[in-house]
C-alpha cells in the first residue's frame, strides 16, 4: 500500500498532514496503518477508512471462528 520501507533515519511522511493515510510511525514496518487520519474528509472515510476497517473486521470474525471451531 505504501511501497518500500524507507530505511531509518529517511522517514518521507510528514505525519502531521491531514486527510491522508498513511503507515503507522512506529509499526509502519509490520504494515500496520495510522489508526487515526488526521481531519478525514469525508470521501476519504468512506473510500479508504471504511473498506480497511471492514477488512480488518472480516479478519478478525475469521479467526475468531477458526479458534472457536478449534475448542
Amino acid at each position: 500500500m505504501f511501497g518500500a520501507t524507507p530505511s531509518p533515519g529517511s522517514e518521507v511522511y510528514d505525519f502531521t498532514t491531514l486527510d491522508k493515510l498513511m503507515p503507522h510511525p512506529v509499526y509502519g514496518k509490520m504494515y500496520w496503518v495510522c489508526v487515526c487520519i488526521l481531519s478525514p474528509s469525508e470521501n476519504t472515510f468512506q473510500d479508504v477508512v471504511q473498506p480497511l476497517l471492514a477488512e480488518a473486521y472480516e479478519l478478525d470474525v475469521s479467526k475468531y471462528a477458526k479458534r472457536a471451531a478449534r475448542k
